[in-house]
């Protein structure tokens, strides 16, 4: 009975923590607006396997991983800060659906962004953190007996299932309604949310600057 109410948990837990609005909802938003459906499930599909990993760690209590990230937070952040800052800054160059360097760019960038989402979702310790306090301060050992692999691993993949059913939503909800936008709108959309991702990867590094030296 209890893998059986593992499953629903595990989805509403990918779910809840997949939809604050951050990077990858900016960067998977946009691309629904630029490309469709496809392209923006697929940078979906990245942060899903990333809260996959980061629930597996903490569901399973992976020490060694789990003090590599909170040991180097600074220098984790600080490459997921930059990384934003690329992409922020190459998707405010980019140009709108209904030109051939568009549809170039969607083709040749398509897969390239699951690792992209992957590694933005991976390099946010305080992600890592939400789910040890959900694990370990909410669910306890109500839903995840110590010993209980299979509670365990279907947690994981429920999360990461769920995570996925919300990008799969947004992504199809954006799609749907991108033909009522025309191309100068979409052009503004990518300067807009472009400068967002940047924006968000310089306050992260002034964070850790801050921190690093003792100013915060």
């Amino acid at each position: 009975m209890t893998n059986l109410v593992v499953i629903p948990a595990g989805i509403a837990i990918g779910i809840l923590t997949s939809a604050p609005v951050g990077p990858v909802n900016i960067i998977c938003i946009g691309r629904a607006f630029r490309y469709g459906f496809v392209p923006a499930w697929l940078a979906g599909i990245g942060a899903a396997i990333g809260d996959g990993v980061l629930a597996l760690v903490a569901v399973f209590g992976i020490g060694v991983i789990a003090d590599a990230i909170t040991n180097h937070t600074g220098l984790i952040q600080s490459v997921g800060a930059t990384i934003l800052i690329i992409f922020g800054l190459y998707v405010m160059m980019s140009t709108p659906h209904g030109s051939p360097r568009a549809e170039a760019h969607m083709a040749d960038s398509g897969m390239r962004i699951i690792p992209a989402t992957f590694l933005i979702t991976i390099t946010n310790p305080g992600a890592l953190l939400g789910f040890f306090a959900i694990f370990g301060g909410i669910i306890g050992n109500r839903l995840l007996p110590e010993g209980d692999w299979t509670s365990a691993i279907l947690m994981v993949v429920s999360v990461a299932g769920g995570a996925l059913l919300w990008w799969t939503g947004i992504a199809g909800f954006v799609a749907r309604i991108r033909h009522l936008i025309s191309d100068q709108t979409l052009r503004r959309i990518n300067i807009v949310s472009g400068f967002l991702l940047a924006a968000i990867g310089v306050a992260i590094l002034v964070k850790v600057a801050l921190r690093h030296f003792g100013l915060l």
